[in-house]
Protein backbone atom coordinates (compact mmCIF):
# COMPACT_ATOMS: atom_id res chain seq x y z
CA UNK A 1 0.00 0.00 0.00
CA UNK A 2 1.72 2.72 -1.14
CA UNK A 3 1.42 6.32 1.05
CA UNK A 4 -0.01 3.91 4.03
CA UNK A 5 -0.74 4.03 7.73
CA UNK A 6 -1.13 2.27 10.60
CA UNK A 7 -2.98 3.48 13.58
CA UNK A 8 -2.19 1.87 17.10
CA UNK A 9 -3.23 2.20 20.24
CA UNK A 10 -3.10 0.61 23.78
CA UNK A 11 -0.34 -1.61 22.13
CA UNK A 12 -2.67 -2.68 19.21
CA UNK A 13 -3.05 -1.78 15.93
CA UNK A 14 -6.54 -0.52 15.37
CA UNK A 15 -6.59 0.47 11.57
CA UNK A 16 -4.92 0.44 8.46
CA UNK A 17 -5.04 2.25 5.45
CA UNK A 18 -3.99 4.90 3.08
CA UNK A 19 -2.59 7.85 5.32
CA UNK A 20 -4.80 10.52 4.30
CA UNK A 21 -7.76 9.05 5.30
CA UNK A 22 -6.21 7.79 8.86
CA UNK A 23 -5.30 11.36 9.76
CA UNK A 24 -9.01 13.22 9.45
CA UNK A 25 -10.04 10.26 11.05
CA UNK A 26 -7.72 9.82 14.40
CA UNK A 27 -5.91 12.96 16.17
CA UNK A 28 -3.11 11.46 17.48
CA UNK A 29 0.93 11.81 16.93
CA UNK A 30 2.46 11.31 13.97
CA UNK A 31 5.40 9.38 12.59
CA UNK A 32 6.31 10.02 9.13
CA UNK A 33 9.24 7.11 8.06
CA UNK A 34 9.67 8.44 4.35
CA UNK A 35 10.76 6.50 1.88
CA UNK A 36 10.83 3.00 4.05
CA UNK A 37 8.79 -0.42 4.43
CA UNK A 38 6.41 -0.77 7.36
CA UNK A 39 5.93 -4.71 7.81
CA UNK A 40 5.23 -7.13 10.13
CA UNK A 41 8.62 -8.61 12.03
CA UNK A 42 9.70 -11.74 11.37
CA UNK A 43 8.99 -15.27 12.88
CA UNK A 44 11.98 -17.88 13.36
CA UNK A 45 9.71 -20.44 13.18
CA UNK A 46 12.19 -23.46 14.37
CA UNK A 47 15.61 -22.99 16.07
CA UNK A 48 17.90 -24.21 19.00
CA UNK A 49 19.00 -22.09 21.28
CA UNK A 50 20.49 -24.18 23.76
CA UNK A 51 23.01 -25.03 20.93
CA UNK A 52 24.22 -21.36 20.61
CA UNK A 53 27.42 -21.79 22.42
CA UNK A 54 28.36 -24.36 19.21
CA UNK A 55 28.23 -21.51 17.01
CA UNK A 56 31.35 -22.21 14.72
CA UNK A 57 32.50 -25.51 16.14
CA UNK A 58 31.22 -27.75 14.02
CA UNK A 59 31.55 -28.81 10.06
CA UNK A 60 29.84 -30.90 7.96
CA UNK A 61 30.82 -33.47 5.91
CA UNK A 62 29.88 -37.63 5.10
CA UNK A 63 26.71 -39.42 6.89
CA UNK A 64 24.10 -37.59 8.30
CA UNK A 65 24.40 -40.06 11.21
CA UNK A 66 27.83 -38.58 11.57
CA UNK A 67 26.95 -34.99 11.76
CA UNK A 68 24.67 -35.72 14.67
CA UNK A 69 27.29 -37.85 16.50
CA UNK A 70 29.80 -34.95 16.52
CA UNK A 71 26.51 -32.71 17.33
CA UNK A 72 26.42 -34.90 20.48
CA UNK A 73 29.94 -34.82 21.67
CA UNK A 74 29.92 -31.19 21.23
CA UNK A 75 26.81 -30.33 23.28
CA UNK A 76 28.05 -32.94 25.94
CA UNK A 77 31.73 -30.48 25.93
CA UNK A 78 29.89 -27.28 26.41
CA UNK A 79 30.60 -25.65 29.73
CA UNK A 80 27.94 -24.27 32.12
CA UNK A 81 29.12 -20.84 31.94
CA UNK A 82 29.27 -20.79 28.04
CA UNK A 83 25.19 -21.35 28.06
CA UNK A 84 23.05 -17.99 28.92
CA UNK A 85 26.03 -15.44 27.45
CA UNK A 86 25.94 -17.67 24.11
CA UNK A 87 22.35 -17.91 24.33
CA UNK A 88 21.54 -14.41 25.06
CA UNK A 89 23.94 -13.20 22.14
CA UNK A 90 21.65 -15.58 20.00
CA UNK A 91 18.33 -13.84 21.23
CA UNK A 92 19.27 -10.71 20.70
CA UNK A 93 20.83 -11.27 17.04
CA UNK A 94 17.75 -12.08 16.53
CA UNK A 95 15.99 -9.40 17.72
CA UNK A 96 18.74 -7.17 15.55
CA UNK A 97 17.47 -9.07 12.62
CA UNK A 98 14.10 -8.22 12.94
CA UNK A 99 12.67 -11.47 14.14
CA UNK A 100 9.85 -11.03 16.87
CA UNK A 101 9.03 -14.28 18.17
CA UNK A 102 10.54 -17.94 17.74
CA UNK A 103 10.27 -21.89 17.69
CA UNK A 104 12.78 -22.75 20.14
CA UNK A 105 13.38 -26.24 20.22
CA UNK A 106 15.43 -27.93 23.78
CA UNK A 107 16.14 -31.03 24.75
CA UNK A 108 17.60 -29.64 28.43
CA UNK A 109 16.68 -26.65 30.71
CA UNK A 110 18.92 -24.20 30.11
CA UNK A 111 16.61 -21.78 27.78
CA UNK A 112 13.19 -22.29 30.14
CA UNK A 113 15.65 -21.50 33.25
CA UNK A 114 16.28 -17.77 32.26
CA UNK A 115 13.89 -17.24 29.74
CA UNK A 116 11.51 -14.58 31.51
CA UNK A 117 15.06 -12.15 32.67
CA UNK A 118 14.78 -8.48 33.10
CA UNK A 119 18.46 -7.45 30.48
CA UNK A 120 15.87 -5.73 28.12
CA UNK A 121 16.44 -8.32 26.10
CA UNK A 122 13.91 -10.90 27.09
CA UNK A 123 11.26 -12.45 27.92
CA UNK A 124 11.20 -13.58 24.16
CA UNK A 125 7.65 -14.11 22.40
CA UNK A 126 7.25 -17.73 20.85
CA UNK A 127 6.74 -21.63 21.82
CA UNK A 128 9.56 -23.26 24.05
CA UNK A 129 9.29 -26.75 22.55
CA UNK A 130 10.52 -29.79 24.94
CA UNK A 131 11.88 -32.27 22.28
CA UNK A 132 11.66 -35.89 23.43
CA UNK A 133 13.79 -38.76 22.07
CA UNK A 134 12.62 -42.55 23.07
CA UNK A 135 12.90 -44.85 20.36
CA UNK A 136 12.59 -47.51 22.72
CA UNK A 137 10.26 -47.06 25.09
CA UNK A 138 11.33 -49.30 27.69
CA UNK A 139 10.58 -47.64 31.17
CA UNK A 140 9.21 -44.77 29.31
CA UNK A 141 6.29 -44.64 32.23
CA UNK A 142 9.79 -43.10 34.24
CA UNK A 143 10.92 -40.54 31.59
CA UNK A 144 7.33 -39.12 29.87
CA UNK A 145 4.77 -37.00 31.47
CA UNK A 146 2.26 -37.65 28.57
CA UNK A 147 -0.93 -39.32 29.20
CA UNK A 148 -2.49 -41.48 32.21
CA UNK A 149 0.04 -44.22 31.45
CA UNK A 150 2.56 -42.01 31.52
CA UNK A 151 2.48 -40.10 34.69
CA UNK A 152 4.75 -36.70 35.09
CA UNK A 153 8.28 -37.32 36.85
CA UNK A 154 10.97 -36.21 34.54
CA UNK A 155 9.52 -33.28 32.97
CA UNK A 156 7.64 -30.24 33.93
CA UNK A 157 6.18 -27.36 32.46
CA UNK A 158 7.88 -24.20 33.41
CA UNK A 159 5.00 -22.43 32.26
CA UNK A 160 5.85 -19.84 35.07
CA UNK A 161 9.03 -19.31 34.49
CA UNK A 162 8.40 -18.94 30.53
CA UNK A 163 5.83 -15.79 30.92
CA UNK A 164 3.03 -14.77 29.62
CA UNK A 165 4.52 -14.47 25.75
CA UNK A 166 6.41 -17.82 25.62
CA UNK A 167 4.43 -20.33 25.61
CA UNK A 168 5.59 -24.57 26.19
CA UNK A 169 4.47 -27.29 24.41
CA UNK A 170 6.37 -31.03 23.64
CA UNK A 171 7.67 -32.17 20.75
CA UNK A 172 9.17 -34.93 19.07
CA UNK A 173 13.15 -35.19 17.42
CA UNK A 174 11.93 -37.13 14.52
CA UNK A 175 10.31 -40.24 13.40
CA UNK A 176 13.19 -42.50 13.42
CA UNK A 177 14.30 -41.54 17.01
CA UNK A 178 11.01 -41.68 18.90
CA UNK A 179 8.58 -44.82 19.38
CA UNK A 180 5.04 -44.66 17.54
CA UNK A 181 3.40 -45.19 20.58
CA UNK A 182 4.94 -41.51 22.19
CA UNK A 183 5.02 -40.00 18.89
CA UNK A 184 1.36 -40.30 19.61
CA UNK A 185 1.10 -39.15 23.26
CA UNK A 186 3.44 -36.49 22.25
CA UNK A 187 0.62 -35.21 19.86
CA UNK A 188 -2.14 -35.78 22.15
CA UNK A 189 -0.56 -33.94 25.14
CA UNK A 190 0.25 -30.87 22.82
CA UNK A 191 -3.51 -31.19 21.11
CA UNK A 192 -4.78 -31.37 25.03
CA UNK A 193 -2.62 -28.01 25.88
CA UNK A 194 -3.78 -26.25 22.91
CA UNK A 195 -0.35 -26.38 21.60
CA UNK A 196 1.32 -27.07 18.07
CA UNK A 197 3.17 -30.53 17.37
CA UNK A 198 6.59 -29.89 15.87
CA UNK A 199 9.19 -32.62 14.39
CA UNK A 200 11.95 -32.84 12.08
CA UNK A 201 10.44 -34.97 9.01
CA UNK A 202 12.77 -36.26 6.36
CA UNK A 203 15.79 -33.85 6.78
CA UNK A 204 18.06 -36.74 5.47
CA UNK A 205 18.22 -40.10 2.99
CA UNK A 206 19.39 -42.01 5.87
CA UNK A 207 16.25 -41.34 7.77
CA UNK A 208 14.36 -42.76 4.34
CA UNK A 209 16.63 -45.76 4.44
CA UNK A 210 16.42 -46.54 7.92
CA UNK A 211 12.74 -46.43 8.08
CA UNK A 212 12.23 -48.14 4.95
CA UNK A 213 14.10 -50.95 5.58
CA UNK A 214 16.23 -51.15 8.91
CA UNK A 215 19.34 -50.69 8.17
CA UNK A 216 22.17 -47.75 7.18
CA UNK A 217 23.61 -45.17 9.58
CA UNK A 218 21.07 -44.54 11.64
CA UNK A 219 20.88 -48.29 12.55
CA UNK A 220 24.80 -48.07 13.47
CA UNK A 221 23.74 -44.75 15.67
CA UNK A 222 20.97 -46.59 17.43
CA UNK A 223 23.09 -49.40 18.31
CA UNK A 224 25.60 -47.40 19.87
CA UNK A 225 23.49 -45.59 21.88
CA UNK A 226 21.49 -48.83 23.13
CA UNK A 227 18.18 -48.30 21.11
CA UNK A 228 18.63 -51.82 19.13
CA UNK A 229 16.74 -53.95 18.62
CA UNK A 230 13.34 -52.00 18.62
CA UNK A 231 10.09 -53.45 20.36
CA UNK A 232 8.04 -52.34 17.79
CA UNK A 233 8.22 -52.76 13.24
CA UNK A 234 9.56 -50.13 11.28
CA UNK A 235 7.09 -48.53 8.92
CA UNK A 236 8.82 -49.86 5.95
CA UNK A 237 7.57 -45.89 4.28
CA UNK A 238 8.32 -42.80 3.66
CA UNK A 239 8.46 -40.73 7.32
CA UNK A 240 5.35 -38.26 5.70
CA UNK A 241 3.24 -41.49 5.10
CA UNK A 242 3.63 -42.50 8.44
CA UNK A 243 3.20 -40.00 10.66
CA UNK A 244 -0.02 -39.81 8.49
CA UNK A 245 -0.74 -43.59 9.64
CA UNK A 246 -0.45 -42.70 13.21
CA UNK A 247 -2.71 -39.57 12.72
CA UNK A 248 -0.45 -37.19 13.48
CA UNK A 249 -0.54 -35.00 10.65
CA UNK A 250 -3.30 -31.80 10.82
CA UNK A 251 -3.11 -28.23 10.64
CA UNK A 252 -1.57 -27.78 14.13
CA UNK A 253 1.37 -30.16 12.67
CA UNK A 254 4.68 -28.58 11.71
CA UNK A 255 6.73 -30.62 9.53
CA UNK A 256 10.41 -29.67 9.90
CA UNK A 257 12.65 -29.67 6.98
CA UNK A 258 10.83 -32.15 4.66
CA UNK A 259 13.81 -32.31 2.10
CA UNK A 260 13.78 -35.67 1.01
CA UNK A 261 9.20 -36.54 0.15
CA UNK A 262 7.66 -37.44 -3.06
CA UNK A 263 4.73 -36.73 -5.18
CA UNK A 264 2.47 -38.96 -2.70
CA UNK A 265 4.10 -37.16 0.36
CA UNK A 266 3.11 -33.78 -0.96
CA UNK A 267 -0.46 -34.86 -1.54
CA UNK A 268 -0.56 -36.19 2.30
CA UNK A 269 0.54 -32.65 3.31
CA UNK A 270 -1.29 -31.11 1.82
CA UNK A 271 -4.75 -32.95 2.40
CA UNK A 272 -3.97 -32.84 6.34
CA UNK A 273 -3.04 -29.25 6.27
CA UNK A 274 0.02 -29.35 8.13
CA UNK A 275 2.57 -27.10 7.81
CA UNK A 276 6.58 -27.54 6.64
CA UNK A 277 8.88 -25.07 8.08
CA UNK A 278 11.46 -25.00 6.25
CA UNK A 279 15.45 -24.32 6.82
CA UNK A 280 17.25 -23.83 3.54
CA UNK A 281 20.71 -22.68 4.83
CA UNK A 282 20.86 -25.41 7.45
CA UNK A 283 20.11 -27.99 4.74
CA UNK A 284 22.75 -26.35 2.44
CA UNK A 285 25.29 -26.51 5.12
CA UNK A 286 24.82 -29.93 6.24
CA UNK A 287 24.72 -31.10 2.41
CA UNK A 288 21.45 -32.72 2.93
CA UNK A 289 19.28 -31.72 -0.60
CA UNK A 290 17.23 -29.22 -1.45
CA UNK A 291 13.35 -29.84 -0.37
CA UNK A 292 10.39 -29.36 -3.25
CA UNK A 293 9.57 -25.83 -2.29
CA UNK A 294 8.12 -24.75 -5.33
CA UNK A 295 5.04 -27.62 -5.26
CA UNK A 296 4.76 -27.54 -2.10
CA UNK A 297 3.67 -23.85 -2.82
CA UNK A 298 1.67 -25.17 -5.66
CA UNK A 299 -0.02 -27.36 -3.57
CA UNK A 300 -0.91 -24.94 -1.23
CA UNK A 301 0.82 -26.33 1.85
CA UNK A 302 1.43 -23.38 4.07
CA UNK A 303 5.03 -22.89 4.70
CA UNK A 304 7.50 -21.11 7.64
CA UNK A 305 11.03 -20.13 8.08
CA UNK A 306 13.40 -21.52 10.47
CA UNK A 307 17.23 -20.61 11.09
CA UNK A 308 18.21 -24.00 13.08
CA UNK A 309 20.57 -23.87 15.23
CA UNK A 310 23.55 -21.96 14.95
CA UNK A 311 25.88 -25.41 14.96
CA UNK A 312 24.47 -25.67 11.55
CA UNK A 313 24.28 -22.18 10.76
CA UNK A 314 26.22 -19.16 10.97
CA UNK A 315 23.37 -16.51 11.23
CA UNK A 316 20.14 -16.34 12.83
CA UNK A 317 18.42 -14.16 10.31
CA UNK A 318 15.28 -14.62 8.74
CA UNK A 319 15.84 -12.03 5.97
CA UNK A 320 18.75 -14.56 4.90
CA UNK A 321 16.97 -17.79 5.02
CA UNK A 322 14.49 -15.62 2.66
CA UNK A 323 17.31 -14.52 0.49
CA UNK A 324 18.60 -18.01 0.24
CA UNK A 325 15.48 -19.97 -0.46
CA UNK A 326 15.25 -17.42 -3.18
CA UNK A 327 18.00 -19.01 -4.74
CA UNK A 328 17.03 -22.58 -4.18
CA UNK A 329 13.21 -22.26 -5.66
CA UNK A 330 13.56 -18.90 -8.42
CA UNK A 331 10.47 -20.41 -9.37
CA UNK A 332 8.68 -18.82 -5.92
CA UNK A 333 7.55 -15.67 -6.36
CA UNK A 334 8.69 -13.26 -3.26
CA UNK A 335 5.35 -12.56 -1.73
CA UNK A 336 5.41 -16.43 -0.66
CA UNK A 337 8.95 -16.32 0.66
CA UNK A 338 8.10 -13.49 2.60
CA UNK A 339 4.62 -14.51 4.15
CA UNK A 340 6.71 -17.96 4.94
CA UNK A 341 8.92 -15.88 7.06
CA UNK A 342 5.87 -14.29 8.51
CA UNK A 343 2.47 -14.72 8.62
CA UNK A 344 2.88 -18.64 7.66
CA UNK A 345 5.64 -18.47 11.23
CA UNK A 346 3.01 -17.23 13.14
CA UNK A 347 0.17 -19.49 12.16
CA UNK A 348 3.21 -22.40 12.83
CA UNK A 349 3.22 -21.11 15.89
CA UNK A 350 -0.58 -20.62 16.98
CA UNK A 351 0.48 -17.16 17.78
CA UNK A 352 -1.23 -15.59 14.51
CA UNK A 353 -3.99 -13.76 16.45
CA UNK A 354 -0.97 -11.53 17.85
CA UNK A 355 1.42 -11.44 15.38
CA UNK A 356 2.52 -12.18 11.34
CA UNK A 357 0.56 -9.73 9.68
CA UNK A 358 -0.11 -6.09 9.66
CA UNK A 359 -4.30 -6.48 10.85
CA UNK A 360 -6.48 -4.79 13.02
CA UNK A 361 -6.30 -6.06 16.71
CA UNK A 362 -2.75 -7.19 16.28
CA UNK A 363 0.63 -6.45 18.75
CA UNK A 364 1.47 -3.11 17.45
CA UNK A 365 5.09 -4.06 16.73
CA UNK A 366 6.56 -4.19 13.43
CA UNK A 367 9.51 -3.00 11.31
CA UNK A 368 10.72 0.11 9.09
CA UNK A 369 12.99 -0.78 6.46
CA UNK A 370 14.71 1.82 4.28
CA UNK A 371 14.45 0.86 0.85
CA UNK A 372 14.22 4.60 -1.32
CA UNK A 373 11.66 5.42 -3.59
CA UNK A 374 10.71 2.19 -5.20
CA UNK A 375 7.20 1.02 -6.69
CA UNK A 376 5.05 -1.24 -5.32
CA UNK A 377 5.80 -4.05 -7.61
CA UNK A 378 9.55 -4.51 -5.92
CA UNK A 379 8.14 -4.49 -2.66
CA UNK A 380 8.43 -7.86 -2.09
CA UNK A 381 11.20 -8.43 -4.14
CA UNK A 382 13.12 -6.20 -2.04
CA UNK A 383 12.07 -7.61 1.29
CA UNK A 384 13.51 -10.83 0.02
CA UNK A 385 17.12 -9.78 -1.16
CA UNK A 386 17.35 -7.00 0.50
CA UNK A 387 15.94 -6.07 3.55
CA UNK A 388 18.04 -6.60 6.05
CA UNK A 389 19.93 -4.13 5.06
CA UNK A 390 17.43 -1.48 5.29
CA UNK A 391 16.23 -2.29 8.72
CA UNK A 392 15.69 0.28 10.87
CA UNK A 393 14.23 0.62 14.32
CA UNK A 394 11.32 -1.00 16.03
CA UNK A 395 8.23 0.55 15.41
Amino acid sequence: MENGAIATFGGKIIEVGPAPGLRSRYLAEITDYGDSILCPALINTHSHLELSPLRWRLSPGGPFADWVRSLIKARDLIRPEEWEPAICRAIKEMQQNGIIAVGDVGNLDVVPGFASGKDGIRPFRGVFFQEIICPVPNGAEEEIPLGPSFPRKRITEPMGILGPSFHYALSAHAPYSVAPQVLKAIKAWDQDHGMPFSVHVAESEEEIEFLQGGHGPIKELMQEKGHWPLNYDLPKTSPVKYLETLGLLDRHTVCVHCVHVDRDDISILAKTGAGVCLCPRSNVFLGVGVPPVSEFHASGIPLALGTDSLASNDRLSIFAEMASLSKLAPGLPPEAIFRAGTYGGARALGISEELGSLDKGKAAIFLSVASGPIGNRDVMEFLVHEGDKGLGDWV
